[in-house]
């Protein structure tokens, strides 16, 4: 469950990036975005090409909060649960051997 959560997340991520991506500036109108653009003003007109697409942000952004607020509380631990150790607490540390220090160079002699 939580790997199919978190692959949702990815997809409604690069989704969300596409879709901010294919918003115009505020300057700018969708027709100047090119063929995507071009494409979705032709389809819905320019003011509600970018009140679609504005939309979709929300929604996007929306889904995506929601998604990662369900799984920190459903996947992640709660207080008072046992903890899972990592296999690598309580096993001794190797020691390493310290290199010698190199010899320094003799002072300069001052005339």
């Amino acid at each position: 469950m939580l790997t199919f959560l978190t692959i949702l997340m990815i997809i409604i991520s690069v989704l969300l990036i596409l879709v901010v991506l294919i918003q115009p500036g505020k300057g700018d109108m969708v027709a100047g975005m090119g063929t995507i653009g071009g494409s979705i003003t032709s389809m819905f007109g320019s003011r509600q090409a970018m009140n679609l697409l504005t939309k979709i942000t929300i929604g996007l952004a929306i889904a995506l909060m929601v998604l990662a607020l369900l799984t920190n509380k459903f996947f992640v631990h709660q207080p008072g649960e046992a903890v899972v150790k990592p296999v690598t607490e309580g096993v001794a540390v190797p020691t390493q051997t310290v290199p010698a220090p190199i010899p320094s160079l003799p002072a300069p002699v001052e005339e």
